[in-house]
């Protein structure tokens, strides 16, 4: 805590830094995740971080972990290349302590609890929002550390494109999209095919795992009298080859590099969604939805079980806002969560999960605003959670916003925690989290802005793994609220166009962490990392050179062998040579270093990658 207290006392000088989404400081931007309420960013007593469908467009980034590698806060591992485990940590919480939404519908796994970015591409986003605070208190279970959700586009008017990228390690993408737009209904469509031959996931082999990825994204809205039905519909296949290493009784690895171990992957959801205002002062939004997914490995893992995994989660929610005067506006919800898990010859097992949240926004369009929610969940399996956040913001002038928030969180055992073969533990109580952070934005002209945050988070009663007899290699394991972590840290973001051709955008950030049970760093946390980037654009041409430093992490318990810092330069230009007609590539890894993401796993040397996209209108 202290360390990160010299930090931010220092970090004003440092604020050269890089920020994912460039137009992020806008005050008057309009933000919906932080409240489930569209409201403009400076009323938010929390950190956001939104990015809109064109800075996506100009990143030519096939997945949305390849975006959210330069959100500050949040730190992005992959396990050995395209299609592999891809996990998201926020401000030093668990991987699993991230919500993601797409468009309202939850797709954590309920037996896992993490959410795996491997598959998810780019196609059909309008935006993305990132919340890095904990807001359980909306969204109940797996909010702990924060929230991601993807927005899908809303046609804006009838148009389509189709896109061919080809490159490094036998890479080659199509993709088709098309947006319909008439005066009560609208939709949008994109379908996207990814092939790669890969490299070796595993350091210790040089044999390449593939992956394929094939992606359809659909949102059908149309008005209804004084409101509005939305479906969306999102289906994924990815089929990848795996490496992962055996383990003999000492527990010393080998035979990491296995041509024989795939993965085949499937996930799909539906949701509706109808708003309406019966009267004046009440919009209520009634939403449901459903996520499968089925996940099959085909070939024994490291501990010798072949697993076939089918999960689901259906919810129910019924939202009212409220807004009794100029200055208020209350939120009152119900939600309900039934989630299942079928883990092939291990269990199979289901739950129901009932909420109500209350939320209170006192002050819209004052410069002082209040924030305060509550929220119950009652579950079937796991003892109830009462979570709570209390916020503030103040608006000292147009483009100056001071914010500050505490909030509580927690995330349920998931499935696996519970009905493991031999080692459930029925009686585990959820995870839980207490969170402060305070902050500044501040736009100091038309071209220059800069935002501070500060925050502290401690974990309790984390659930970790054991084996129930120590001194036998092949015991059970056993799951336990035993677990203790803290993090603490400092977030900074700038922006200046000095010129309208050029733009430099960065971010630094500092986070300490503490597992509390072995007094060391929590693993795949990096205590520094610093991001720069500058863009050089007109209107039919862009270029922009990416820099990022990635500081010490750990990847063992006990902090042992800790992986090395390394620095990356990436390149991505685009030229459109008719309206129509836009050609583009990039260069990942300028200068070809060699580091590690995860300890075991490879990473992409130098590589590129071209192609073109043809639109229609």
């Amino acid at each position: 805590m202290k360390r990160s207290a010299v930090v931010l006392g220092c970090v004003l000088s440092l604020l050269t830094f890089r920020n994912a989404s460039a137009e992020s400081v806008r005050l008057d931007e309009v933000v919906v995740t932080a409240t489930r309420t569209e409201v403009q960013r400076s009323q938010i007593p929390a950190s956001v971080t939104v990015i809109t469908s064109k800075e996506i467009e100009e990143s030519h980034a096939v997945t949305v972990s390849d975006i959210l590698q330069d959100v500050s806060g949040l730190d992005v591992v992959q396990q050995g290349g395209a299609g592999k485990i891809t996990s998201v940590f926020i401000r030093g919480a668990k991987s699993e302590h991230t919500l993601v939404l797409i468009d309202g519908i939850r797709v954590n796994s309920p037996t896992s609890g993490g959410f795996d970015f491997a598959d998810l591409t780019v196609d059909n986003i309008e935006r993305i929002e990132i919340i890095r605070s904990p807001l359980s208190t909306l969204y109940g279970s797996d909010a702990i550390g924060g929230v991601i959700q993807i927005f899908t586009k809303k046609a804006k008017k009838s148009s389509a494109s189709a896109g061919f990228e080809a490159g490094s390690y036998g890479t080659k993408k199509e993709n088709v999209s098309m947006e319909v737009k008439h005066d009560k209904y609208d939709m949008s469509l994109a379908a996207s095919h990814l092939n790669t031959d890969g490299f070796s996931a595993s350091k210790a082999g040089p044999e390449k795992d593939g992956y394929q990825n094939t992606s359809i994204s659909t949102r059908l809205g149309r008005t209804a009298g004084t409101g509005r039905i939305d479906l969306t519909g999102h289906f994924t296949v990815g089929k990848t080859d795996l490496d992962a290493c055996k383990l003999d009784s000492t527990f010393t690895p080998y035979d990491c590099d296995n041509p024989a171990y795939k993965q085949d992957r499937r996930l799909a959801l539906a949701g509706l969604r109808y708003q309406s205002q019966p009267v004046s002062g009440w919009e209520q939004v009634l939403s449901a939805s459903i996520t499968k997914e089925h996940l099959v490995n085909s070939d024994p893992d490291p501990n010798g079980i072949n697993s076939t995994i089918d999960t689901g989660i259906r919810t129910v929610d019924w939202q009212n806002n409220f807004k009794t005067n100029d200055f208020n506006r209350l939120t009152v919800g119900y939600e309900w969560q039934n989630k299942d898990g079928d883990y092939k010859g291990n269990f199979n097992k289901s739950f129901s999960n009932n909420a109500v949240y209350l939320q209170d926004q006192l002050g819209l369009g004052s410069p002082v605003q209040l924030l305060a929610g509550i929220r119950w969940d009652n579950s079937a399996i796991f003892e109830s959670a009462l979570t709570y956040r209390l916020g503030i913001t103040w608006l000292q002038m147009e483009s100056l916003k001071w914010h500050a928030q505490y909030g509580t969180g927690f995330k349920g055992p998931t499935l696996n925690d519970l009905f493991w073969p031999g080692a459930g533990n029925i009686n585990l109580k959820p995870e839980k989290s207490s969170s402060l952070e305070v902050g500044i934005e501040k736009g100091i002209s038309d071209s220059f802005s800069l935002s501070l945050n500060y925050y502290q988070n401690d974990f309790k009663d984390l659930i970790q793994w054991a084996p129930i007899d120590s001194s036998d290699p092949f015991s059970l394991w056993n799951p336990q609220n035993v677990g203790h972590a803290i993090s603490s840290g400092v977030e900074a973001e700038m922006r200046w166009a000095p010129v309208t051709f050029l733009q430099f955008t960065g971010n630094y950030i500092y986070d300490d962490t503490e597992d509390k049970t072995n007094g060391g760093y929590l693993m795949r946390r990096p205590l520094n990392k610093f991001q720069a980037e500058m863009k050089i654009g007109s209107a039919n041409r862009n270029i922009a050179i990416h820099f990022i430093n990635e500081g010490r992490r750990f990847d063992s318990p006990g902090n042992q062998n800790p992986l090395s810092t390394y620095n990356k330069v990436d390149i991505t230009g685009a030229y459109s040579m008719t309206g129509n007609i836009e050609v583009f590539g990039r260069v990942e890894n300028l200068f070809d270093k060699k580091y590690e993401e995860a300890r075991g796993y490879n990473t992409a040397g130098s590589s590129a990658y071209g192609g073109v996209k043809v639109s229609f209108y």
